[in-house]
């Protein structure tokens, strides 16, 4: 029987194995979006394939590889596995991803003959191929116009790489000497991990290393079912529309949700079916989405690993847009759909548990690719590269939340990306960054504000490049709830250098650029949580001297009154009582 602290030592260090494993990656990457933005994912599973301990990373990557791990593992094949094996994967079909730019390495820890665990690492590269450079445009026919499409394979034995198979995936991409690079960080990372555990199973003893996985799922699936049983139980409905790529119509979602005692079930029977353009979701990322929305409702300090799905049932009816099937392209219904899926579950959940969701969010990576030949000789020698791409994540708001306004410039829910540092662009790219700001109104109004959005504007200094822009809710605002309002949708623009403007849709073509254009790039705001009536008007004016809301909305949104900077309270009590007389209390 495993003593209590041997077995709180044990588990600890597991979740700060996946945190080393991180930190490995993120200092030999050379792609920025890695190494400076930390779009990159580790985590422990047991010798059964089943996730125990993961960092702080990227949700949208650690709840798909519940899937793909083990996809993996069948894939080779169990039996054909030894020390220092790993096995790259990014497809979708074959091997359970959620994305073709997601890169996942598996390893298998050995001791003494025997797996113990295995340890996964899965990073965003800059370019996988495809139609598009930075292989993140949504305006594709199918799977294969999205990048090289990796199976399960070999990509190191007994640690040592797999040179075609490594020669082949990188020549099939814009950057190879990058992408080398990025397989050796994510395989140092993976090394860490499994010396890590082989140490905890030398020094503790390989049953107590199993023993501590095992208690560690069965903990958070009690907790999780104790939770599940405080919700109320019954049946709660829900719909939204997700948007597609051009000027297709929208794309109904629907979601029944079945709380019954320690269980929870979510059934999206009569979501439409798949379409063309990358907005599809796999299983995996609809179980991920899921599963998130589960762990955000329920208590935050449950250790996440595999037993907190346990009590949940997911119901995704095959061939639909989130449950899509073989070829439908999926780049971006992992990182823009996924989220839009978050909110309506979070949204349908509200009357259970008022106290416990947010309003909508701006849900998008909103990405903006850029890239071309670099015309700075001094910079491609010092780099060694001719060619370069940047994949910039840009940070909207996030809902307001019952007791606190919604965070501003943020990236929420499945999204953990940082935006990179405006230095480090202008020194890797001939981009120069002429404004980052936040945008005042487009936080819904409430009782609690929703976060306002933050918005970019690149100067162009290619000679000429290509330009894509992937977001969401240009055409579906971010609702408010109990009263609050919606915040503003995505905005995004290319100003050319003869003064001609071009606004872009937010699942946009593939455009070209050349230099002295301007492109500004702006997601989506928050919704507002409660009654902007009730927000104090103190408050108001506060946000109105901070530059979150303007004068003319905290009028018309708010019913306050600020007049040359100054708070108007004589006016402002007599305006708000005109306005909940107007509609009726």
């Amino acid at each position: 029987m495993l003593d209590r602290i041997t077995y709180e030592v044990l588990r600890s260090a597991l979740y700060a194995t996946a945190r080393e494993m991180k930190v490995a990656m993120m200092r030999t990457a050379a792609s920025p979006i890695i190494h400076a933005g930390g779009d990159v994912s580790a985590a422990i599973f047991d010798a059964e394939m089943r996730l125990v301990a993961q960092g702080n990373d990227i949700p949208t990557m650690l709840g798909s590889a519940v899937i793909s791990t083990r996809e993996s593992v069948l894939a080779v094949g169990r039996d054909n596995l030894r020390p220092g094996d790993v096995i790259i994967s990014n497809d979708v079909y074959l091997g359970g991803g959620n994305h073709q730019p997601d890169i996942q390495l598996t390893r298998p820890v050995f001791l003494d003959g025997e797996i113990i665990a295995f340890v996964m690492t899965r990073g965003h590269w800059t370019d996988i191929g495809g139609k598009s450079p930075g292989s993140f445009t949504p305006d594709t026919w199918d799977i294969f116009g999205e990048g090289v499409r990796i199976p399960p394979v070999f990509i190191y034995r007994n640690d040592e790489p797999v040179a075609d198979i490594m020669s082949m995936i990188v020549h099939n991409t814009r950057n190879p000497d990058a992408c080398t690079l990025d397989i050796l960080a994510q395989y140092a990372g993976t090394f860490c991990g499994d010396r890590r555990l082989q140490q905890l199973a030398r020094k503790y003893g390989a049953a107590a290393l199993g023993e501590t996985m095992a208690e560690a799922l069965l903990y958070s699936e009690r907790r999780m079912r104790a939770q599940i049983e405080a919700i109320p139980d019954g049946v709660y409905t829900g719909s939204d529309y997700i948007e597609p790529v051009g000027d297709a119509e929208l794309i109904p979602i629907k979601v029944k949700i079945t709380v019954e005692g320690d269980s929870i079930c979510f059934d999206y029977t009569g979501t439409a079916p798949q379409v063309r353009g990358g907005v599809n979701c796999p299983l995996s990322v609809t179980c991920n989405s899921t599963w998130f929305a589960v762990k955000a409702i329920t208590d935050l300090s449950i250790p996440i690993n595999q037993g907190c799905y346990e009590p949940v049932k997911i119901i995704a009816p095959e061939g639909s847009l989130v449950n899509c099937v073989y070829p439908a392209s999926v780049v971006s219904g992992n990182t823009e759909t996924s989220p839009r899926i978050i909110d309506l579950l979070l949204r349908t959940l509200s009357s259970a548990l008022p106290d416990r969701v947010i309003a909508q969010s701006n849900c998008a990576a909103c990405c903006g690719i850029f890239s071309g030949d670099d015309p700075d000789l001094d910079r491609r020698k010092a780099m060694r590269r001719t060619y370069v791409s940047t994949i910039d994540v840009h940070a909207g708001g996030m809902g307001a939340r019952p007791d606190k306004d919604g965070v501003s410039a943020i990236r929420v829910l499945v999204g953990n990306a940082g935006a990179q540092p405006v230095e480090l662009i202008e020194h890797n790219s001939p981009l120069t960054i002429e404004e980052w700001t936040l945008v005042p109104d487009t936080g819904g109004a409430g009782r609690w504000r929703g976060g306002c959005a933050a918005r970019r504007t690149y100067r162009v200094g290619f000679e000429q490049a290509t330009c894509t822009v992937i977001a969401e809710r240009g055409r579906v605002a971010p609702k408010g709830l109990f009263s609050g309002l919606a915040g503003a949708t995505f905005n995004s623009s290319i100003e050319r250098r003869n003064g001609e403007t071009k606004t872009l849709r937010a699942k946009s073509e593939q455009e070209i650029i050349a230099r002295g254009d301007r492109v500004r790039i702006q997601p989506a705001g928050g919704g507002g949580y409660g009654d902007p009536l009730e927000r104090p008007a103190q408050d108001v004016w506060s946000d109105v001297l901070d530059g979150y809301v303007s004068a003319e909305s905290a009028e018309r949104d708010y019913g306050v009154i600020v007049s040359a900077g100054r708070l108007d309270p004589g006016a402002t009590e007599a305006l708000r009582h005109q306005l909940r007389a107007h509609r009726g209390g």
